[in-house]
């Protein structure tokens, strides 16, 4: 089991997580920027543009958590426009989008590489 690490991009004493992975995460698919289209001769056209972090979302399980987690969670979407996630696959920068009271989750719409 791994940490994943939440913290706030501006001061904040109580703007930072370090938290468990919890069964209903996921750390956002890894893809590139790829179209194909069809040409008249029968073949295709491929575009490739490679591959940005901006495509992923982070999505991260509180469920089970203390209550004083998740508030310090809801308080991030409210408070800070930006957040440093890190997660195995690197630091980054991302927006926390919403906290979904139904699913316990957090999700995190990730803008770049910090």
């Amino acid at each position: 089991m791994y940490l994943i690490g939440l913290a706030a991009r501006g001061y904040d004493p109580r703007g930072a997580l370090l938290l468990p992975h919890r069964d209903g995460t996921t750390l956002g698919d890894v893809s590139r920027r790829v179209s194909r289209v069809r040409t008249l001769d029968g073949g295709v056209a491929v575009t490739n543009r490679g591959h940005s972090s901006g495509d992923r979302t982070i999505t991260l399980s509180f469920s089970g958590l203390p209550r004083e987690v998740v508030d310090l969670a809801r308080r991030m979407v409210r408070l800070h426009a930006f957040v440093t996630v890190s997660i195995p696959d690197g630091c980054f920068v991302g927006v926390p989008s919403e906290y979904a009271e139904q699913q316990e989750a957090l999700t995190i719409l990730i803008t770049e590489e910090a």
